[in-house]
C-alpha cells in the first residue's frame, strides 16, 4: 500500500475510533510496526494527532476546525448537477467590476463555485458557503454582511444583515427561493429568509431568482411575492412549458441556456 493510502486509512480509523496503537495499526495495514511510526509522526505534524505511548489519539480541535473550514467550503453539501448549471448561467450573466449580492441558498453557492477563477468580481453576500468558496479567488472583491447566523443554512441575518445593507446599491441580486408556483408565486422557508429578500429587493436594479427546476409547481412557507415581481429567472430547460411562457408574457426573462450574452441580460434580448 501507498504512504498516501496508509495516511488516508489511518485518518479513517481514528476518525472512527479516537485512538489507536500501533500494533493494531501494523497489523490492518500489513505493515512493520516501525512504517506506522513514521506515517503517525507526519500525523502529528499536520496537528491530526497527538501521539501516546505506543499508538495515537485524535486531535479534536484540529478535527473540530477543519470539520468549520469544510463547512465554509460547501464540501459537506450534496452535489447537484442542476444547480451547478444554474450557478454557471448566473455567473455568465455577471459583469466585470459590477457589484452584485448572491444570498442564501446552495443554489447560490453554485454561483459563487462558478466565479472563483473570475477575476474583477465584486460580491456581497451573507450566504457563508458563498464567502468560503470566494476566499480562494483572490482576484476578487468580497464583503461579509454582518448579522445573526442560521446554523442549519449558513447565512446571516437580522438587524446587522439591516445596517450593512445601508447606503448600497446592487446592479443584479441574485436570490435563492424554496418555491415557485403560479398560486403562491416565489416563497421562501422562513421569515429570516423574507425579511432578507425584501431587503435586497429595494436596493437592486435587477432581482433574479436562481432555482433548479425541482423548486417548481413547489410551495414554501413565506410568500416574496406573485411570479412577475423579479426582473429574471434562471433555472433549468426542463420546467414546465406553462412557466415559460408566463415569465415571457410577463415581461420576466428567464435564462436557461449557458454562454449568456451580456446584452441579453441587459434586455436587449427576451431570453436565451
Amino acid at each position: 500500500m501507498f504512504k498516501a493510502a496508509r495516511l488516508a486509512k489511518i485518518k479513517e480509523v481514528l476518525l472512527d475510533r479516537d485512538q489507536v496503537d500501533v500494533s493494531t495499526l501494523s497489523a490492518l495495514l500489513n505493515v512493520s510496526d516501525v512504517t506506522i511510526r513514521s506515517d503517525l509522526e507526519e500525523l502529528e505534524k499536520e496537528n491530526f494527532i497527538v501521539r501516546t505511548h505506543g499508538g495515537a489519539v485524535l486531535n479534536e480541535d484540529y478535527v473540530k476546525q477543519k470539520t468549520f473550514q469544510d463547512n465554509l467550503a460547501g464540501s459537506r453539501l450534496e452535489y447537484n448537477k442542476y444547480k451547478e448549471y444554474v450557478g454557471q448561467i448566473a455567473a455568465d450573466m455577471i459583469e466585470d467590476y459590477e457589484w452584485v449580492f448572491i444570498g442564501q441558498g446552495t443554489t447560490c453557492y453554485y454561483i459563487a463555485r462558478a466565479l472563483v477563477n473570475r477575476p474583477n468580481i465584486n460580491v456581497v453576500t451573507n450566504n457563508l458557503y458563498v464567502a468560503g468558496i470566494m476566499a480562494q479567488n483572490l482576484n476578487s472583491r468580497v464583503i461579509v454582511t454582518g448579522g445573526d447566523l442560521s446554523h442549519n443554512m449558513m447565512y446571516l441575518t437580522g438587524d446587522l444583515f439591516m445596517q450593512a445593507m445601508g447606503n448600497i446599491f446592487f446592479s443584479k441580486a441574485f436570490i435563492g427561493v424554496g418555491g415557485v408556483d403560479f398560486k403562491s408565486g416565489f416563497t421562501v422557508h422562513d421569515s429570516s429568509e423574507l425579511y432578507i429578500c425584501n431587503k435586497v429587493k429595494g436596493i437592486s436594479k435587477e432581482l433574479i431568482v436562481a432555482a433548479d427546476y425541482t423548486k417548481f409547481n413547489e410551495t414554501s412557507f413565506m410568500r416574496i411575492g406573485p411570479l412577475n415581481i423579479v426582473d429574471a429567472v434562471i433555472t433549468n430547460e426542463n420546467i414546465p412549458d406553462e412557466y415559460k411562457s408566463y415569465f415571457f408574457e410577463n415581461g420576466v426573462k428567464i435564462f436557461t441556456s449557458y454562454k449568456i450574452k451580456a446584452s441579453s441580460v441587459r434586455g436587449d434580448e427576451q431570453s436565451c
